[in-house]
């Protein structure tokens, strides 16, 4: 690795880094950790799952989803249904309220989107855009989806 691609995976980082820290801060102002953004996000786009598949999505192991999904039905975020197909199982599924948090949670990744990055003239930030769906394009690993 010539050391260009070195200070790129650096750069790459730090941005990741930064855009991390604004956003945790951000969502942290209205209760919204990441684990919570991660779960009711992936939720919104697979209704009813069952809490074993979505824990094989988020990549972690059933016993970390319980309590989170204990914390959002406490919340009144989700519902657990009974699963038809499996007695011992439930699917879960958003409230109203959960869906009013995702119309939050979008609202907040543009304000902090928009934040990060108003110093930035719209042409770069386009080129930006560019080069980062060329990137992803040459990535083939674990949560490096095709552009």
């Amino acid at each position: 690795m010539s050391s260009g691609a070195t200070e790129l995976g650096e750069l790459l980082v730090a941005a990741y880094r930064a855009f991390t820290q604004q956003g945790r801060a951000r969502f942290g102002e209205h209760g919204l950790s990441p684990a919570k953004v991660r779960l009711l996000t992936t939720l919104h786009h697979r209704q009813d799952s069952r809490m074993r598949d979505l824990a094989d999505v988020l990549g972690v192991s059933g016993r970390a989803v319980t309590p989170l999904v204990d914390a959002l039905e406490s919340d009144g975020l989700i519902t657990r249904k009974p699963d038809p197909g499996d007695r011992r199982a439930f699917r879960l599924a958003l409230t109203d309220a959960g869906l009013g948090t995702i119309d939050q949670i979008a609202r907040l990744q543009q304000q902090v989107s928009e934040d990060i990055f108003r110093g930035m003239p719209a042409e770069d930030q386009r080129e930006l855009a560019r080069l980062l769906r060329a990137f992803l394009g040459t990535t083939h690993g674990p949560g490096c989806p095709p552009a």
